[in-house]
């Protein structure tokens, strides 16, 4: 994804107060507390209050830890944690672009330290770092919704208690067993995933979840909807092997006539069975079903 897509995502639309599902006089007492990230502008004061896709999820964040019993000063906690977080990545990443820097001091070498500094600013805003000088209009959520966005993977919020509120930003990079990170998650207070605010947006096919179904497990369900769905299915019946599906098998009503059959067979085709025996010298027609094979994926 990239940053025009991102870009997009965020500015796409503004959200109402109703849509948030909180009080419009619980979010102006959160507002007055300091808890809220983005500043009202003068020219809207007056107006209906709005939200931006981050200030959205982070009004969730806010309204799960209250829920979860978290005072107003312990959420501030959480936000002040938020922004030292996001601050310790700025150190990484003017360390990861020194030699950026020095190239750039290389290309305008004699030029006045002005100039200088200025181009240095824009080509490390262009890298999503963000100057500290213009701290004040910085919007840290929207900078970890933003890293969310890139890195499409589950991630979340994580708050633990050692003798004091203390928070770290979780997105999953991998297999985390052996990690610092799964230290924290043992000794979490509370996790809050971004993951089911996203679905609650409809905006889930911008990260990748980690799959609980593969996709022949989905495949398969289709199927059998199907086949519930359809009027004449009598019974179905699945094999398994090594715990995953093999066949299914759906029974059929008995057809009442020849016009039946022919119904089926150019539904089913091939996947067609039924028995034949002569009865009083005709064909006699029964135990109709039609069967689906799962092969097996490597």
């Amino acid at each position: 994804m990239n940053s025009i897509d991102i870009k997009l995502i965020m500015t796409e639309r503004v959200y109402k107060v109703k849509e948030t599902e909180v009080p419009t006089r619980t979010i102006h007492h959160w507002k007055n507390e300091g808890l809220l990230f983005e500043k009202q502008k003068k020219t809207e004061k007056n107006l209906m209050m709005k939200f931006s896709l981050s200030e959205y999820f982070w009004i969730k964040v806010i309204q799960k830890c209250r829920d979860f019993g978290l005072s107003i000063n312990q959420i501030n906690k959480v936000k002040e944690g938020i922004i030292d977080k996001v601050r310790s990545y700025d150190e990484k990443l003017e360390k990861k672009h020194q030699e950026i820097i020095r190239g750039i001091r290389e290309s305008f070498k004699g030029q006045s330290e002005e100039k200088i500094q200025k181009e240095i600013s824009e080509t490390l805003k262009y890298l999503k770092y963000v100057d500290l000088k213009v701290e004040e209009e910085r919007n840290h959520f929207k900078e970890v919704l933003e890293a969310v966005l890139i890195h499409r993977k589950p991630c979340g919020i994580l708050i633990y208690n050692d003798s004091e509120i203390q928070t770290d930003i979780y997105i999953e990079s991998g297999d985390i067993t052996n990690s610092d990170m799964m230290k924290k998650f043992l000794r979490t207070h509370l996790y809050i995933s971004f993951d089911s605010i996203f679905v609650e947006l409809g905006l889930s096919n911008h990260f990748k979840q980690t799959e609980l179904l593969s996709n022949e497990e989905i495949s398969s369900i289709e199927y059998i909807q199907s086949a519930i769905k359809y009027e004449k299915s009598k019974n179905i019946e699945i094999q398994l092997k090594d715990s995953s599906i093999k066949s299914i098998k759906t029974a059929l009503e008995t057809p009442k006539g020849i016009k039946e059959v022919e119904e089926y067979k150019r539904r089913f085709g091939d996947n067609l069975n039924y028995r034949t025996n002569i009865y009083k010298g005709k064909p006699n027609l029964f135990d109709f079903y039609y069967t689906k094979n799962f092969p097996k994926t490597k």
